[in-house]
């Protein structure tokens, strides 16, 4: 008698997780089906005429023969943009030799900014997404008025719900597509946006990453993403929310539902790091929106948007013998900074 007991509750569990999963799944493509659709799309871009990046050299200086121009973010050891340097302050090396700056202009929120926004909606995301979409919302919709963003959501896959766009009503009203569920394919989502960022209409570009748990589902590795990060020169400013000293079970997710005990608010908080650290930018751990009601998150936000206009353009005539790998910046006499700069056409 126990034995049957035991069969039919084993039998009805399994029932209720397979309509769970099932209706899941039908959110789940549909809310696909609404982000590939947006692939087809076409969507306000860069505004003619208004925002031309302002790191233009002169002709005379622009058109010498070995003329290289970089995107150049200055931070200090946490992560925070170093402003007001002045062209004496940068050296220009070529293998072991130095060239003169030849050009050279600091950004004060003027240079326009391409921006991806990546956002975790797995299950363990439910409670957190209200801040997360109103305090995403004010960043976006305060940007300087030529800076594009896109926006991916994504849980077991990466899904464009925004394509690039200068209309930053349009995509602060996409946030409301938001929906938890599923797995935490952290690295695949990174890796898309990437990709997407390669084809920005501007060259100072940024990342924005967004998430509460640990990846568990990406065939891409942290390794490679953080390689063609620094690779390409895309600064990635990572905010967890959560605990990272949490223990408990591992998560199973069921749709929308994540079964499991402290890990709900467990974050991958040395990947996020590394992530920020090797690529230049400032990493945030904020506690879960529950326990402050989401100002620590606020804040990091707040502290992000401040960062997202900082940086510098730095030209210099490389000789012709000079091997353009070799090419890197540093700040004079000092080591505490640290530098990296990516080479960008620069032509009148």
């Amino acid at each position: 008698m126990r034995t049957i007991g035991i069969s039919l509750l084993g039998a009805a569990l399994a029932l209720i997780i397979t309509v769970i999963a099932g209706c899941a799944g039908s959110r789940q493509s549909s809310a696909q089906q609404q982000a590939d659709n947006l692939l087809h799309t076409v969507h306000p871009g860069p505004v003619e005429g208004l925002c031309k990046s302002p790191d233009l050299p002169p002709a005379d200086v622009a058109h010498k023969p070995g003329y290289r121009q970089f995107d150049v973010s200055v931070t200090d050891s946490s992560g925070r943009p170093i402003s007001a340097l002045t062209q004496r302050d940068f050296v220009v090396y070529a293998g072991s030799q130095t060239s003169p700056v030849a050009y050279f202009r600091e950004h004060k929120n003027d240079e326009p900014v391409a921006i991806a926004l990546v956002v975790d909606t797995s299950g363990s995301m439910l409670p957190k997404l209200p801040v997360v979409k109103q305090s995403l919302g004010n960043l976006v919709t305060n940007l300087n008025r030529c800076d594009e963003v896109v926006l991916f959501a994504f849980s077991s896959r990466a899904y464009l719900l925004a394509p690039f766009s200068t209309d930053h009503q349009m995509t602060a009203k996409k946030l409301e597509l938001f929906h938890a569920y599923g797995q935490t394919a952290l690295y695949d989502a990174t890796n898309t946006a990437l990709q997407s960022l390669a084809n920005a209409d501007y060259p100072n570009r940024k990342m924005i990453l967004i998430t509460d748990g640990m990846d568990n589902v990406s065939t891409a590795t942290q390794q490679a993403v953080v390689a063609d990060a620094t690779k390409d020169g895309v600064p990635i400013y990572a905010v967890g929310i959560g605990d990272p000293n949490a223990k408990g079970m591992r998560d199973v997710a069921i749709g929308p539902f994540v079964i499991g005990g402290p890990t709900l608010t467990t974050v991958d908080a040395a990947s996020l790091e590394a992530l920020s650290a090797a690529t230049g930018a400032r990493g945030f751990i904020v506690p879960a929106t529950s326990e402050d009601g989401g100002k620590g998150f606020k804040t990091a936000t707040s502290a992000i948007a401040d960062s997202l206009g900082a940086g510098y353009a730095v030209g210099a005539v490389i000789p012709a013998d000079a091997n353009l790998p070799s090419v890197y910046l540093a700040i004079v006499n000092r080591r505490d900074l640290v530098v990296r700069a990516r080479p960008i056409a620069a032509s009148p």
